[in-house]
């Protein structure tokens, strides 16, 4: 018991431990890798003696290991922090602004208030949104977290979708796995104009540039109407049940009778670490939070809104289907 009470007490430890091999570029040059403490504290620029003992812990909590010779390679779970796959995640947890949130978390707990806007003074979109310098560094970490993208078209058949409006959708990155997956379906990008401005290069670069229709706006105004399937991908456990209350409005007020919604979420259930541990997350970052099975159920219902199946998707998160 006292075992499992220490690796909790110690587990900011062991994620400050990733995140600063992952600033050090380690995981990138043990891609494919075997190396000695030394050779990859010469290619990172890391005193040997500390980069060792940093090697160790990861490999303590199975991120490296190292052979006979004290040979460090990435263990599959360790490869997941390369630059092009987690990494950018990682990097975003480990920010300074990002971190310092949770310092107000018993703040957050006593006032039910949102923690970020306790320790830094604004909300969270506004403090990104006045340093472009740290919202590139979230969007790519949200890219990178971003990656069961590509289980939904797995999990939903889009085959018969005519047009699909992604709402709040970024950079497109959904919409274009969508639609790369449907080539008869059209898109629409429904986003704030700062982020759709944003959007044309990675279209593009998707090959889907020329199927998609770009719109900025605010969801809780309005949402383009004439679509056949929307989608709301971690949109709603931005905000209060109140808020979400207006955002699924606008939604069923825009769909058509036998349009589909998509919410894209974590579900809170039994036994579902992950979910509560981003339930509290919501609550340091923005006020909002995960919800149940049921309780997402009941905020389409009041909508006017019809739930309908739960879907499974990579990463623990799951896809919940709503008609008009």
């Amino acid at each position: 018991m006292e075992q499992d009470l220490m690796r909790i007490l110690t587990g900011g430890w062991v994620a400050q431990a990733t995140f600063a091999a992952v600033r050090l570029g380690v995981p990138d040059v043990l891609d494919g890798r075997r190396l000695a403490p030394e050779e990859i504290a010469e290619e990172v620029g890391a005193h040997p003696g500390a980069l060792h003992r940093l090697l160790r812990l990861l490999a303590g909590v199975g991120l490296a290991d190292a052979d006979g010779d004290d040979r460090y390679g990435l263990t599959p779970m360790g490869a997941q922090l390369r630059g092009d796959a987690l990494g950018p995640l990682a990097t975003l947890y480990g920010e300074d602004y990002f971190a310092s949130a949770w310092d107000g978390l018993a703040h957050a707990v006593r006032t039910g208030e949102p923690a970020f806007e306790h320790v830094h003074g604004e909300p969270v979109f506004a403090h990104l949104a006045g340093d472009p310098g740290k919202a590139a560094v979230f969007n790519a970490g949200m890219a990178a977290g971003a990656s069961f993208f590509r289980g939904v078209p797995d999990a939903y058949d889009f085959s018969g979708a005519r047009r699909v409006v992604d709402l709040a959708g970024g950079t497109g990155a959904l919409l274009a796995t969508v639609l790369r997956s449907s080539p008869a379906a059209r898109g629409v990008l429904f986003d704030v104009p700062e982020v759709v401005e944003a959007a044309p290069a990675h279209l593009s670069r998707m090959g889907v540039l020329d199927r998609c229709e770009l719109v900025g706006g605010d969801l809780f105004d309005s949402v383009p109407e004439g679509g056949d399937v929307y989608v709301l991908s971690r949109v709603l456990h931005d905000w209060d049940d109140e808020r979400c209350a207006v955002l699924l409005a606008n939604c069923a007020k825009a769909m058509e009778p036998g349009a589909e919604l998509l919410i894209v979420e974590r579900v809170v259930g039994q036994d579902s670490y992950l979910p509560l541990a981003f339930d509290l997350h919501m609550m340091v970052m923005t006020g909002g939070r995960e919800r149940t099975e049921a309780e997402y159920r009941a905020l389409l219902t009041e909508a006017d809104l019809t739930p309908g199946r739960l879907l499974d998707l990579p990463l623990g998160m799951r896809l919940l289907t709503a008609t008009r």
